[in-house]
């Protein structure tokens, strides 16, 4: 702003040089006529004079001091609108007014407040978009016109969200009419029940949509769809459904056999000798079958309950590979099968129970499974703390579609065989419970007519020693 003539450095020089002047006249004449009556108003007006320059000078002194504290402050408000907050660390000029230092320190003081204050919730919005974005659940969160506030990457995938879709309204980016339908029940204060989602690779996703309500003093409501993955819950029930069902169907058929005999042999149905020797042989092997799944539903339900192996004496695991063989002998016989077993000639600290499973259940299915002529092959490996066991045969094969399942409870490749033979289809389900016990791995190569080759590695707690 342009200052005013009369404060212009010019008039007060001229004014002053007019003040002083005028004091040394008055001054001259009140001497000259000292003693007469003229000299005291000469005295007055000098003294007058005197007042009117001292006046002058403080006046001025004050309005340049004025206009330099103006000058400070204007640097320092353009400062403060350039720097900000980083005016905290801008130098403060050794030659400024007390004033304007101490309103510089006290600005600094504030700006430091300021900046602490913004590190902090930008750390804590750091910390929250870190939690977000490596959430497993997915979420949206909208505000009650139905805006996009936020999101993150799982529900940006799950649901098909683009790119930079803040400040969107949510039916420009999520195109699930269940989903909207929600929105606008629970925005209506209603309870809308959460619905699963399919994703092509099999995942399973539980969409739930709530309405949060905000506290005191605003009171403002938003829509928070989250997204939770599922799977293993709706596979674990589906797991559940299947084994009862598959259960009730496996001990049904025994049962059925066993009552249905059991009443025409009480009822005297039967006479001849021969027939009733059968029934009572069907009889016997349909519960000696019930039996076999029940004992093996008991021992899946141990290994369960089981969470690390078991402290057991060292055994010869050959000989358990032997004495398996000698079981299965007859049956090789009859279909002229033959079996090589190789290695296993050392101790391993695993208990009898399990080692015996996991090889019978292996080279029994191998024979069951075999074709006339076949062979199998079993070879047992250690390197002092894995336990290695092959088994390869040259059975019937199993289809790639069901490699993933053999591993299930009763399931079967073949059901019409597989109850032929006499197997409750929990055989494999025992052998990757064991496997999964002793923190080992199963694998499974096979070719439809070719044969199949099971490979399983097992970490025993104990060093293995060579058998003596």
């Amino acid at each position: 702003m342009k200052q005013p003539f009369v404060n212009s450095p010019f008039w007060r020089q001229i004014t002053g040089a007019a003040l002083g002047g005028a004091l040394a006249l008055f001054g001259m004449e009140a001497w000259k006529r000292r003693g007469s009556p003229l000299a005291l108003a000469f005295l007055l007006l000098f003294v007058l004079c005197l007042a009117l320059l001292v006046w002058g000078i403080v006046r001025a002194a004050a309005r340049d001091t004025e206009r330099e504290q103006q000058r400070e402050i204007t640097l320092v408000t353009k400062l403060l609108a350039e720097r900000q907050e980083g005016f905290a660390f801008y130098p403060i000029q050794d030659n400024m007014t007390v004033e304007v230092s101490d309103l510089c320190q006290q600005i600094r003081r504030i700006c430091n407040r300021l900046l602490l204050t913004r590190y902090r919730l930008q750390s804590r919005e750091n910390r929250f978009r870190f939690i977000f974005a490596n959430l497993n659940e997915g979420f949206v969160l909208l505000d009650q016109k139905r805006h996009v506030l936020s999101y993150n990457h799982i529900a940006q995938q799950i649901l098909g969200i683009p790119d930079e879709s803040e400040n969107k309204l949510v039916q420009e980016v999520i195109h699930s009419h269940r989903i909207q339908e929600g929105i606008a029940c629970v925005l209506e204060d209603k309870d809308f029940p959460a619905f699963d989602t399919h994703l092509p690779d099999g995942r399973i996703f539980s969409i739930q949509i709530r309405l949060v309500k905000q506290e005191e003093p605003r009171r403002k409501c938003s829509v928070l769809i989250l997204v939770l993955d599922v799977t293993a819950d709706r596979t674990a029930l589906q797991q559940r459904q299947d084994f009862f069902s598959n259960a009730s169907h496996e001990m049904r058929t025994p049962i059925t056999s066993i009552l249905g005999f059991s009443e025409m042999l009480e009822q005297g149905m039967i006479s001849d000798p021969e027939q009733m020797a059968q029934s009572v042989h069907i009889i016997r092997r349909e519960a000696s079958r019930m039996s076999r799944i029940i004992n093996d539903l008991l021992f899946i339900s141990k290994l369960e309950n089981e969470d690390e192996p078991t402290a057991a004496p060292p055994i010869n695991v050959l000989e358990i590979a032997q004495e398996i063989k000698e079981t299965l002998t007859p049956d090789m016989q009859e279909r002229n099968i033959t079996m090589e077993i190789s290695g296993g000639n050392f101790q391993a600290a695993i208990p009898y129970s399990h080692l015996h499973s996991l090889l019978a259940n292996l080279m029994q299915n191998a024979v069951k499974y075999n074709v006339e002529n076949g062979s199998v092959w079993v070879r047992i490996e250690t390197d002092g703390r894995l336990l290695r066991i092959g088994v390869r045969d040259t059975g019937i094969g199993i289809p790639d579609e069901m490699k993933t399942r053999v591993f299930e409870r009763f399931f079967r490749v073949d059901k019409g065989r597989s109850r032929g033979v006499g197997g409750t289809g929990l055989g494999l389900s025992i052998v990757k419970h064991l496997v999964t016990l002793y923190h080992g791995s199963v694998s499974l190569d096979s070719t439809l007519g070719k044969g199949s080759f099971f490979q399983l590695t097992l970490q025993l707690p104990t060093p293995i020693a060579p058998a003596s």
